[in-house]
């Protein structure tokens, strides 16, 4: 049996597994990465926890002490009742909206797992101050699509299209690749359509999958809990008062995070800066001054998505290496008649392929995997590979809404207590709508 099938056999139970929930996710990840690395050839053992040290791992494990340290300071409480005292925090529906529009646009310019990282406690400080009008369960999920969605609007939003457009620049006659705002003029329509899906049926899809009237409706919400914390000490628990200036330090560092995730975009900054140094410089002041105790720190770190992030790193990189990844995208173009179809129907394909299998495995390396055989297929017909280039490697890499291991920043949000089949029943019908806006609009907007 080759490696490819036995990838995709592996893939294909992880699937499964993740979909029954019969154990946890971040095991089956796990799990299926010790799979890949152990039987395929291809895959070396340390790819199985090379995630683990991996920039986007780091930066997420340093940006939950940075979010903490608002809740442990009293810091967000502030902000919280700030925002409480505001119309945004009077009616779920527009906060919500409120929150998708600013995260889609942040994430276009910055790290999008820093943007939501950034946003759950601020969201879950809000909702604890709404005497009930607010509830972060219903409002962190949507922040984290729109943050993956958002992060395709620019070149810099998000890897994959870096990866894409590194790779058509090796072509002879692309060394220039493609521009800042090249996806933009397709974005900006699909991400407005995310926001009317959220406002509209999105929001609907919400409090019938969640059940917010249920009682166990916030049963294993970390977000609720930590904020339910910070009320208990508030409101005259037994813990000592925290000192104002670890609120206000607390924030600044925040504050500093952000701005150096803009700077590690800037090509002065790379050789000195990414966004896990950031995030873990940020985590490591708070732990000096005193802000965030380290016992408690380590002990109510979020290790399950820091698990799953990690561990599925490991069983992606096994489908790319042994190339099933490549085999299921070759098999499937094929059915639309491979490089003697029209390049409509190609395009189309390929932006179908992408956003299904961006779902389950990273995006970057995807885009690595389908920028050459797209500028192959597209130099064989005669025609710009660069349509292609956007469309496929670069928009509908960043698709991925239907399950929370497509992208970190929807994973990131698990800690909410959410169930894999919660992001397919909410996330599912607006990736199949963004999937359909891609393949009518790319070929009008991106014309051969």
């Amino acid at each position: 049996m080759s490696s490819s099938t036995i990838a995709i056999i592996i893939t294909v139970i992880a699937v499964i597994s993740f979909v029954l929930e019969k154990i946890p996710l971040a095991m089956t990840a796990l799990i299926a990465s010790l799979l890949m690395g152990i039987i395929l050839p291809e895959m070396s053992l340390s790819d199985v926890y090379a995630g683990f040290a991996s920039t986007t791992v780091m930066m997420v494990a340093g940006m939950c002490i940075v979010g903490n340290a608002l809740f442990e300071t009293g810091m967000a409480e502030k902000i919280g009742s700030k925002i409480g005292e505001t119309k945004l925090a009077k009616n779920e529906r527009l906060f919500m909206i409120i929150v998708v529009v600013i995260c889609t646009i942040m994430s276009a310019f910055l790290s999008n797992s820093g943007t939501i990282a950034m946003w759950m406690p601020l969201i879950a400080a809000v909702a604890a101050k709404s005497s009930g009008k607010i509830r972060s369960k219903m409002i962190i999920m949507p922040a984290g699509i729109a943050c993956a969605i958002g992060g395709a609007g620019t070149l810099v939003g998000s890897t994959s299209q870096q990866t894409a457009n590194n790779a058509l620049m090796t072509f002879e006659g692309f060394e220039e690749g493609i521009g800042l705002f090249a996806q933009t003029k397709v974005m900006l329509p699909l991400c407005l359509i995310m926001v009317i899906y959220f406002a509209t049926i999105g929001y609907s899809v919400l409090k019938k999958v969640l059940k917010p009237e249920n009682p166990d409706f916030d049963k294993n919400n970390y977000f609720s809990q930590i904020a339910g914390t910070a009320n208990d000490k508030s409101n005259g628990g037994k813990k000592e008062e925290v000192p104002a200036w670890k609120g206000w330090l607390s924030l600044v560092v925040l504050i500093t995070c952000i701005v150096g995730f803009i700077l590690t975009g800037q090509a002065a900054f790379k050789p000195y800066l990414n966004v896990g140094i950031v995030a873990l410089i940020g985590a490591t002041i708070l732990i000096v001054t005193g802000c965030m105790p380290l016992k408690k720190t380590l002990a109510e770190m979020d290790w399950n998505t820091i698990l799953i992030l990690a561990a599925a790193q490991g069983f992606a990189t096994g489908l790319n290496v042994s190339g099933g990844g490549k085999v299921i995208a070759n098999a499937i173009l094929n059915l639309f008649g491979g490089a003697s179809a029209s390049p409509m129907i190609l395009m189309a394909a390929g932006i179908v392929v992408t956003t299904v299998l961006t779902n389950f495995m990273s995006n970057t390396a995807l885009a690595a995997m389908m920028t050459p055989i797209y500028v192959e297929i597209a130099l064989s017909l005669g025609i710009s590979p660069i349509p292609f280039v956007i469309a496929i490697c670069a928009v509908a890499t960043n698709l991925a809404c239907a399950t929370p291991v497509g992208t970190p920043a929807c994973t990131q949000t698990l800690p909410a207590g959410y169930k894999y089949m919660d992001y397919v029943k909410i996330g599912g019908p607006l990736c199949i709508i963004l999937i359909v806006a891609a393949c009518i609009l790319c070929p009008i907007v991106y014309p051969f």
